[in-house]
C-alpha cells in the first residue's frame, strides 16, 4: 500500500526530542527519507526511525538553525546527497522564562527571536531557493496558540510566534506561484519537557502546587488533555502530503478546542 510521503525528502529541526522527535519518527513511517537536525545529531530519533522503519536512508545532522551559513550546508549537502529536498519542517523553537515585559532584559529577547524567528527565516530562505528552483514543495513551520493572542509575563514569546505566522503567510504568498505551499502549525499545550516546565514555573508565580496548574490546564482544554507529538505528526503529513494540496498560508490549531481563530 502506497504511503502518503513515498519518495518524499524531508528535513525537520528540533528533531531530538520531543513533538520534532515523535513528528520525524511519523513522518519516516510514511515513507519519507528523514533529515533529523538538532544541536545534536539526533542518533536517538535516528536509532527509533530505524527500529520501525528498517533500511530507512536517512540521517542525524547536527545543526543550529540560528546560523544561516549552516542552515544553508545542511540544505545544500541534502540536494547533494538525495538530489532533492521535497519537506521542511521547522519545528526547532524555546519558550522564555516567565517574565513581565518591564522587566525582560535584552538577553531574553535575543534569545527567543534569534531561535523562534531567525531560525525558523533561516530556514524558509534556505529551503525556498532549493524548492523554487525545482518547482515543488512544502514548509511547515511551528507557530503557536500563543502567537494568535497575548499572554502575561510570555510577551517575547507570543510575540516571536506571531511573527513566524506572519512569515508563513507572506512566504504562501511568494511561493505558490511556484506550485510549493507554506503552512504553519499553531499547537496548544502540548505533553512536552516544554510544557512541564512552563506549568512548573506558573505553578511557582502562582504559589501552587504543579498538580494543582496541571489540573488547571487540563481543565481549560474542551478535549480535557494535553496534546501528543501524534497529534501534531498526523497534521504535519497532512500539510506535507497531496492531502493538503490546496491549502497555503494557513495557520493550522491543534489545540484540543482551546482557542478557535
Amino acid at each position: 500500500m502506497s504511503k502518503k510521503l513515498d519518495g518524499h525528502v524531508v528535513l525537520i529541526t528540533g528533531a531530538a526530542r520531543g513533538l520534532g522527535r515523535g513528528t520525524a519518527i511519523r513522518l519516516a513511517q510514511e515513507g519519507a527519507t528523514v533529515i533529523a537536525a538538532d544541536l545534536s545529531a539526533c542518533d536517538d530519533t535516528i536509532a527509533a526511525i530505524s527500529s520501525v522503519v528498517p533500511g530507512h536512508r536517512g540521517r542525524g545532522v547536527s545543526l543550529d538553525v540560528v546560523d544561516a551559513k549552516a542552515f544553508d550546508a545542511v540544505v545544500a549537502g541534502i540536494v547533494e546527497e538525495f538530489g532533492r529536498l521535497d519537506v521542511l519542517v521547522n519545528n526547532a523553537g524555546i519558550v522564555q522564562t516567565m517574565e513581565a515585559v518591564a522587566d525582560t532584559p535584552d538577553s531574553s529577547y535575543d534569545r527567543i527571536f534569534d531561535v523562534n524567528v531567525r531560525g525558523t527565516f533561516n530556514g524558509c530562505r534556505a529551503a525556498a531557493r532549493v524548492m523554487r528552483e525545482a518547482r515543488r514543495g512544502a514548509i511547515v513551520n511551528f507557530g503557536s496558540w500563543y502567537g494568535k493572542q497575548g499572554f502575561a509575563h510570555f510577551g517575547l514569546y507570543c510575540a516571536s510566534k506571531a511573527a513566524v505566522i506572519r512569515l508563513t503567510e507572506s512566504l504562501a504568498l511568494e511561493l505558490a506561484p511556484h506550485g510549493i505551499r507554506a503552512n504553519s502549525i499553531c499547537p496548544g499545550n502540548m505533553a512536552t519537557d516544554m510544557h512541564w516546565k512552563a506549568l512548573k514555573d506558573e505553578a511557582e508565580l502562582r504559589g501552587i502546587t504543579f498538580e494543582e496548574m496541571d489540573r488547571i490546564v487540563k481543565d481549560s482544554i474542551p478535549l480535557g488533555r494535553q496534546g501528543t507529538a501524534d497529534d501534531i505528526a498526523s497534521t504535519v503529513i497532512f500539510l506535507a502530503s497531496t492531502d493538503g494540496a490546496y491549502l497555503t498560508g494557513q495557520a493550522i490549531n491543534v489545540n484540543g478546542g482551546i482557542l478557535f481563530s
